[in-house]
């Protein structure tokens, strides 16, 4: 996520304040892990960086993991992995807390973090029932996400981001940590423990879902 303003293909300016959450929607725990993140990473963002900056670095790393596992350099793409998976909780909480949120940001930002989980998931699990079950889900939200945006671009508005997303986010990004461990260790156990997590992730997926559902059905009904 990014930018202060950003401008629809007809030309209409979306401010920040439209895509920002509305208090009530916005969970204390969300603000406690932005704030942490941004405490632990603040000596490493200089003033000039926007959230997008970082959105399109994570876009930019996908091909470059791909290539390191391709020619077996396991523990480059671990450490490439990292780097970019950290870029998704530092774009999300510079774009909320320095209010930096725009429509590029709010569209393009959900699309990295599922081409990215999705990329790393099929070459690192494909053989697992959880690892397609997952890679289908991706495919699913990357086409509720389209249709968001559109909704976003029409009306300015946005539906925030919950806890259960945020926990599915930290599970799923440990669970292909820990998946890639197992394949540069070659150890079975740990690829076990990494499929549970997908299995509690693909959960939380769900349920994370369903609440936004239910939370644009309210909406929608207290709409005048």
């Amino acid at each position: 996520m990014a930018d202060e303003t950003a401008t629809s293909p007809s030309g209409d300016t979306v401010a920040a304040a439209a895509a920002e959450p509305a208090p009530q929607d916005k969970p204390g725990a969300h603000q406690t892990i932005d704030n942490l993140v941004l405490k632990a990473f603040a000596w490493a963002l200089p003033t000039w960086l926007r959230p997008n900056h970082l959105t399109v670095l994570r876009l930019l790393l996908i091909p470059v993991i791909l290539v390191l596992l391709y020619f077996e350099y396991r523990w480059w793409a671990l450490g490439v992995f990292v780097v970019a998976t950290s870029t998704d909780f530092l774009d999300g909480a510079m774009a909320r807390q320095r209010r930096q949120i725009s429509t590029f940001g709010v569209y393009v930002d959900p699309i990295a973090d599922k081409l990215l989980v999705g990329a790393v998931l099929a070459w690192v699990g494909y053989r697992e029932l959880v690892v397609k079950i997952f890679l289908a889900f991706i495919v699913l939200e990357l086409v509720l996400t389209a249709v968001g945006a559109s909704v976003l671009l029409r009306t300015g508005s946005s539906s925030p981001s919950n806890i259960f997303g945020k926990a599915k986010m930290i599970i799923q990004s440990l669970a292909l940590f820990l998946f890639l461990i197992a394949g540069i260790l070659d150890l079975s156990t740990l690829r076990a423990v990494s499929v549970y997590l997908l299995w509690l992730a693909l959960a939380l997926a769900a349920v994370s879902g369903g609440k936004q559902i239910l939370d644009v059905l309210r909406r929608r009904r207290q709409a005048p």
